[in-house]
């Protein structure tokens, strides 16, 4: 640090006044943790007196700061004054009573899906929400294309100036709580990133858990939407069903045993001409290739790892599976992720998914979702943190937490989405 300039009347009148203020404010809340009134008397008058002779010695420094990520280093000039406030803040911060809501919910958001999870392929429709609604823009007809038009352009030749109506599709996000959970020692816990994490570790569990399995039913294909009229129109059959069909032959089929909760019986297993199937509806919707993935489960996948083993892809299956981490990365140009669970569906003509926490049934089957990114979306609404500090029955602080997230398919026309059901074998 670097003495600059001479004494500055206004650095000292904002000394004093800001002085006069941290001393009242360091003593009673130092009284107010239980200190003795004599000693939060003789601190604040020493915080006091501090600064109210710091701008006799120097009224400005020079700082040396180093940004904690780049490295960049780089010198500032800093009022005096500014300076103390911002130490003071500092230096007082352990006697704040209560917790730090911002530092809280921002962990908690940063922490919710850490590891680019498949909600990182979701489009983020956040800045649509209002309350609990989220207004997506919807887009109207697809323009015509006239080759060789006759001018000028008119009614009679069948190019009449035409205007484009766009609707929203309106969705809600949900509401998840978790608590009330006791923190002994919260002033410590937020000034702690580690402790921060151990507190909160089961919390995010059960959050993690919770909102991602209600997000993949909120995504869930239905096989029932209607396709535009640039793509014939219909019904788009988005539910494909699990064949067993291995080593590209149909004749060749494998099944294994149910293994979903309660599912009983047998189902003919996921293969990778299924997964085929599955790029075949995307390219006949003219979806893009970019970004277009798959969301399965671990025994979905061992039966994918298997098919391959036993087919000409035996080859491939190093480049494709990580035997450390014991998972396949891309298939068919989709990206895969694997969860514990993805979605069941139950075993109607036209099967529909089974809401969270059903029972489960015989005839359950499990489901690979898959699409592309502009297919779905996700919204946050806000996170809140109630508290009720110094509970006499607890001896500690208790907390709640609630947060508002929500996910969809994009379109009303289910476009660029689908999942693979499994089917019962013969």
């Amino acid at each position: 640090m670097k003495k600059i300039g001479k004494l500055n009347v206004r650095a000292l009148i904002a000394n004093i006044l800001i002085a006069v203020i941290l001393a009242c404010m360091t003593g009673a809340s130092m009284m107010a943790h239980g200190l003795a009134p004599h000693i939060a008397q003789v601190t604040a008058v020493a915080i006091c007196l501090t600064l109210i002779a710091i701008p006799f010695a120097q009224t400005k420094i020079k700082m040396r700061l180093t940004h904690k990520h780049t490295g960049e280093t780089k010198e500032v000039e800093v009022n005096k004054p500014y300076l103390m406030l911002w130490l003071m803040s500092r230096w007082t911060r352990p006697f704040a009573a209560g917790i730090n809501r911002e530092i809280w919910t921002a962990y908690i958001l940063e922490n919710l899906f850490p590891d680019n999870s498949f909600l990182e392929m979701l489009m983020d429709e956040s800045e649509y929400v209002n309350y609990l609604t989220v207004h997506t823009p919807q887009a109207g007809a697809v323009p015509t294309v006239t080759v060789d038009p006759t001018f000028p352009l008119n009614s009679g030749n069948g190019l009449a100036v035409n205007q484009r109506t766009d609707t929203t599709v309106d969705w809600n996000i949900h509401v998840f709580w978790v608590g009330p959970f006791l923190i002994t020692n919260a002033e410590e816990v937020q000034l702690s990133y580690n402790k921060m994490a151990s507190v909160l570790y089961e919390m995010e569990m059960a959050l993690r858990q919770a909102i991602t399995e209600n997000l993949l039913i909120y995504m869930a294909p239905t096989g029932t939407a209607t396709l535009p009229s640039n793509l014939g129109g219909g019904t788009n059959n988005n539910i494909l069903r699990s064949t067993g069909i291995t080593n590209n032959d149909p004749t060749n089929i494998v099944s294994s045993v149910a293994y979903t909760n309660g599912a009983l019986g047998n189902r003919l297993n996921f293969t990778l001409w299924d997964l085929l199937a599955a790029q075949l509806l995307l390219d006949n919707q003219n979806v893009p290739d970019e970004d277009r993935f798959m969301v399965m489960s671990p025994n979905a996948m061992r039966q994918i790892v298997a098919d391959m083993e036993a087919t000409k892809y035996r080859a491939a299956l190093g480049d494709i599976y990580d035997t450390k981490a014991g998972t396949v990365s891309n298939l068919f140009g989709f990206k895969i992720f694997k969860r514990t669970q993805v979605m069941q569906y139950n075993n109607a003509a036209t099967p529909a998914v089974k809401a969270y926490g059903s029972a489960g049934a015989a005839t359950d089957n499990d489901a690979i979702l898959f699409g592309q990114k502009a297919a779905f979306a996700k919204a946050f609404g806000d996170i809140h943190i109630y508290e009720q500090l110094n509970s006499p029955t607890q001896g500690g602080d208790i907390y709640s937490v609630l947060i508002r997230m929500g996910a969809t398919k994009r379109r009303a026309s289910e476009l660029g989405c689908g999942v693979i059901v499994q089917m019962a074998s013969a």
